[in-house]
């Protein structure tokens, strides 16, 4: 099958699923998710060295490794912030225990084994801590959902996937196959506006780009595929809404 018959065919493939929530009335109604993690964000660029415009928020959240309880804000690659709610203080590497490297994989999914918290990735410090763990206990029900969705459909060996990143106020849909005879991502903004820079021009065109990103805020998500608690939030945000 010529690739672009296979990409229009995955694309056609969401527009004929009629049930669940329409995209672009999800990212709507989901909004204040971002928007808490964008003040993070900018509390992050204001403590933390090196951290910018263009860095990138994962998680935060407090994890307990040997009883004792650690805010840990994951960021980039690797990268971590880790304070000692009861000090108050940033972790050093140098002060990690060697059980700390199963906690990070447990609750942040890291690929790495038999590593400690200075092998595993970069700790950085936080300038006010104090600041950090403020926003988290003022903030802690949202910092706490689920960080972003994907749906996926396919056909034989091609995917096709939508993304939407509530962290980083970022969407992106892509079409792959595993010997990347197909691999090209669209990126969108939060909104599902197209995002200024794309990649995939040269290979899908600009016309047929066009109709796709036209066509996406269309998008219906079924909402199995949608985490629970982000879906009982948007069910709870629209019946507040109805009043």
């Amino acid at each position: 099958m010529e690739k672009a018959i296979l990409r229009d065919n995955l694309f056609r493939k969401y527009l004929e699923y009629q049930t669940g929530v329409v995209a672009s009335d999800l990212v709507t109604t989901l909004a204040f998710i971002p928007k808490v993690w964008k003040k993070l964000q900018k509390i992050c660029a204001d403590n933390i060295e090196y951290f910018g415009s263009h860095s990138t928020l994962e998680q935060c959240k407090i994890i307990q490794i040997n009883q004792n309880d650690y805010l840990v804000l994951k960021f980039g690659l690797l990268d971590y912030v880790i304070i000692d709610l009861k000090r108050g203080q940033n972790v050093a590497k140098q002060l990690a225990d060697n059980d700390s490297n199963y906690f990070l994989r447990k609750h942040f999914k890291e690929l790495k084994i038999n590593l400690d918290i200075a092998e595993l990735g970069n700790v950085s410090t936080f300038n006010n801590p104090q600041a950090l763990i403020d926003f988290y206990f003022q903030n802690q029900r949202v910092l706490n959902l689920s960080t972003s969705l994907e749906y996926r459909i396919s056909i034989g060996e091609a995917w096709s996937y939508f993304f939407i990143d509530f962290v980083n106020s970022a969407a992106q849909l892509g079409f792959q196959t595993s010997d990347q005879f197909l691999y090209e991502q669209l990126l969108l903004n939060y909104d599902l506006t197209p995002f200024r820079m794309q990649d995939a021009q040269a290979k899908i065109g600009r016309e047929k780009m066009n109709e796709m990103f036209s066509k996406i805020k269309s998008i219906k998500i079924p909402t199995e595929v949608i985490p629970p608690d982000l879906y009982e939030q948007y069910s709870l945000q629209k019946k507040l809404i109805k009043k």
